[in-house]
């Protein structure tokens, strides 16, 4: 079998379902596919990748991105989602400083990162290569 052929799906925990739809659903505007025979709400995501999001009182989130979102002009990406409520987070580290449109910027990639309403760090990307040097 051939990992790279199969549909996936990246989970997300949040602790409150109705908020967490409101926000992937709405703001982000991620097309809802339904609920899992475990209840986790499934959205769609390009082609048959998709994103479980899994009810827990508790949810913490893991410090670091946890999804990220390739777009073909990150300013328009931006503008669109803000419009929906979505804030722009700022990073000022040794390795990743965002300048004043919260855009980080390497080579050809550019980046900004915001957060759901349960801390789970997500991002815009745009340009960027991945060299296969494994």
């Amino acid at each position: 079998m051939n990992l790279a052929t199969r549909p996936a799906t990246t989970i997300l925990t949040v602790a409150d379902e109705a908020r967490a739809k409101d926000f992937y659903g709405g703001a982000l505007g991620l097309p809802v596919r339904g609920k899992d025979p475990t209840g986790m709400l499934i959205f769609g995501l390009d082609g048959s990748a998709s994103l479980g999001l899994m009810v827990d009182p508790e949810a913490a989130h893991t410090g670091h991105t946890a999804l990220t979102f390739e777009v073909d002009d990150i300013e328009t990406a931006m503008t669109d989602l803000e419009g929906h409520g979505v804030h722009f987070e700022d990073y000022d580290l040794p390795d990743l400083k965002t300048d004043e449109h919260h855009i980080f910027a390497a080579g050809d990639e550019r980046a900004s990162w915001f957060v759901d309403p349960d801390g789970n760090i997500l991002c815009l990307h745009q340009g960027g290569t991945i060299e296969d040097s494994v």
